[in-house]
């Protein structure tokens, strides 16, 4: 619902802004009387304000799941290692007993045979068609000779649109 509400808002004052500079086209020409304007007729800044707090919140929240994302991350490694000396610990006792399988009443523990597996001794001695290719500009190269005023073919320079830059008060 917020989220709706606070796009709605930002639609009500486009529009509001909008309206302003077509009644008063001198706005376009001045800035300082633009702002001034648009301080005392709409709710921009209540509207800015809000969006900028959005933005923090959200950032703040992604940047906190990322650091528990990693959090989560080392503890399933650690898991996972646990889980390989585990199957290990299983594979040594019932290799020490003689066992190929022992039935527990949590599940059935038992020795599979190995199972097949490529093992590459020599990369240089493969033959083409055991290679996959992949083809990926090197835009880092091409950006280098685009930014000297050398002319790349099937390659152009691009400006991004613009974007917001926030800095903290």
């Amino acid at each position: 619902m917020t989220n709706n509400f606070i796009q709605a808002n930002v639609a009500t004052l486009e529009a509001h802004i909008h309206a302003l500079t077509m009644q008063f086209p001198e706005l376009a020409e001045d800035e300082d009387l633009r702002r001034d304007m648009l301080e005392g007729e709409t709710d921009m800044d209540s509207v800015l304000t809000r969006l900028l707090s959005m933005q923090r919140h959200s950032a703040s929240m992604a940047k906190a799941r990322a650091d528990r994302i990693k959090d989560l991350q080392s503890l399933k490694a650690k898991d996972e290692r646990r889980d390989e000396i585990a199957r290990a610990m299983l594979y040594r006792v019932l290799k020490a007993a003689g066992l190929p399988k022992a039935q527990l009443v949590e599940g059935t523990v038992s020795i599979a045979k190995g199972r097949d597996s490529v093992e590459v001794t020599d990369v240089m001695k493969l033959p083409k068609w055991a290679y996959v290719t992949e083809r990926k500009p090197d835009k880092k190269a091409i950006m280098e000779r685009l930014a000297a005023n050398e002319s790349v073919k099937g390659a152009a320079l691009k400006t991004g649109q613009e974007t917001i830059l926030i800095r903290a008060a």
